[in-house]
């Protein structure tokens, strides 16, 4: 039987991972070899969940792919652990939200400033602004990741 506090880790994790780009079920699954004091098996994984075998192989494979599981062979049983990389995960999120969101919802409000009439001009330059100011943001925090990553691997 899991704890409360056991389970309250579980849906924060899996709400992390649904905003970072998983699945429900991936959130769940890391969350709970997170967990785990030794590697499970995807029976185990079955059991403890409640969900199918395919649907947590599906989940595995990414999750072994993108390097936050890790899987072990003994005969024919695989045996997973999870590999704990919460900072590595949210470092790349201020890139990637610059990268595919804000500057290209940059280009499509200017775009619509340049075709605006002047009643919807001053809404879309306020959007516009508070978009440059969410750039400049991310921009900084990206900046601060690559000095702290410099001092990291420099030690």
């Amino acid at each position: 039987m899991m704890s409360s506090s056991g389970k309250k880790f579980i849906e924060i994790v899996e709400r992390i991972m649904i905003r970072w780009g998983y699945s429900a079920t991936e959130g769940k699954i890391y969350a709970i070899l997170l967990l785990s004091d030794r590697p499970m098996t995807i029976t185990e994984l079955a059991k403890e969940t409640g969900l199918s075998r395919s649907s947590i192989s599906v989940a595995l494979s990414r999750l072994v792919r993108e390097y936050l599981v890790t899987c072990r062979r003994e005969g024919k049983t695989k045996y997973f652990t999870a590999v704990p990389a919460f900072l590595e995960k949210f470092l790349r999120q201020p890139r990637e939200t610059l990268e595919r969101e804000v500057r290209p919802l940059e280009d499509i409000v200017k775009s619509m400033i340049e075709k605006s009439d002047d009643g919807t001009r001053p809404r879309l330059e306020a959007i516009l602004d508070d978009l440059k100011k969410l750039e400049c943001v991310l921009e900084l925090i990206i900046r601060l990741e690559e000095e702290e990553s410099e001092c990291l691997t420099n030690r």
